[in-house]
Parts: structure tokens; C-alpha cells; sequence
């Protein structure tokens, strides 16, 4: 898994089509605030898979289950992506997810749970992850 992180509108997705040369390589890329992402990937018959702003998952759960989730809900999905991203040594999960935890603390209550579990997703899924990049005004700095 290659997670790619930094703040919204810093040239994230640009870096990654770039980066994996996805003009010219087969891919499927998932808005996650569009398109609906299964816990089970094996519908996706690409080798390489884009989740982009995967902290939508969190807020969609959190809302579907009305604040009833907990950091397990993200450990759990973790597992399953590693998993179907291992079943094919050829096949590359890159996730992207916006950096929310900067700035001001929501006032509500709802954002401050997403914030919060968004943050420890984040934490676990880095953890798994091959290679991390941080984008900020376009630039990548590897932190793994």
C-alpha cells in the first residue's frame, strides 16, 4: 500500500498520476465522496487501485451510523485491502486521504468524531503501508 497525504487542493491527485504514470497505465480511480467503495476490492479488476480522499469513508459511516463507530470500524478495512492488495504481487493499493487534522477544532460534535477517527485511521493504515508521501504545494516529501 503507498499512502499519500497533505492538505486539500495541494496537488496530491496531479502527484500521483504522475508519480505511477496512470495516462499510460491501467488503473481505476475511486472518488470516495462520488463512488461508493465495497469493503471487499475484488470487484476491481485493475492492478492498480486509487482510493482518493479515503477520509470520506470515515464521514459516510459516520453518518450512515449516525456516530456509532469506533476505530476498529478503519482496522477492519485495513485488513481487507492488504489483503486483496497481497493476493497479486503485481497489484498497488494507493490511498489518498486529506489532512484534517490541522487548524481549528470543529465546533461540532460530529466533525470532532471524524477529525478524531480520521486521525487514527491514518495512524493504522501508515502503519501497514509500504511507502508514505506527504504533499504540500505539490511537492512530495517521503516520510516511508
Amino acid at each position: 500500500m503507498h499512502v499519500i497525504t497533505g492538505g486539500a487542493y495541494n496537488g496530491k491527485a496531479r502527484w500521483v498520476k504522475e508519480h505511477y504514470q496512470l495516462e499510460i497505465n491501467p488503473h481505476i480511480w475511486v472518488d470516495v465522496y462520488k463512488d461508493s467503495v465495497p469493503q471487499d476490492l475484488s470487484q476491481f479488476k485493475s492492478n492498480i487501485l486509487v482510493l482518493d480522499a479515503v477520509e470520506g469513508l470515515i464521514l459516510n459511516e459516520l453518518k450512515t451510523n449516525h456516530t456509532d463507530i469506533d476505530r476498529d470500524y478503519g482496522k477492519v478495512l485495513i485488513k481487507q485491502w492488504a489483503e486483496w492488495e497481497k493476493e497479486i504481487p503485481e497489484r498497488q493499493l494507493i490511498i489518498i486521504g486529506n489532512d484534517i487534522s490541522k487548524g481549528i477544532v470543529p465546533m461540532s460534535g460530529l466533525e470532532r468524531i471524524w477529525r478524531d477517527l480520521t486521525g487514527w485511521f491514518y495512524q493504522d493504515l501508515v502503519a501497514v503501508s509500504n511507502r508514505v508521501d506527504y504533499i504540500w504545494y505539490g511537492i512530495a516529501k517521503q516520510l516511508k
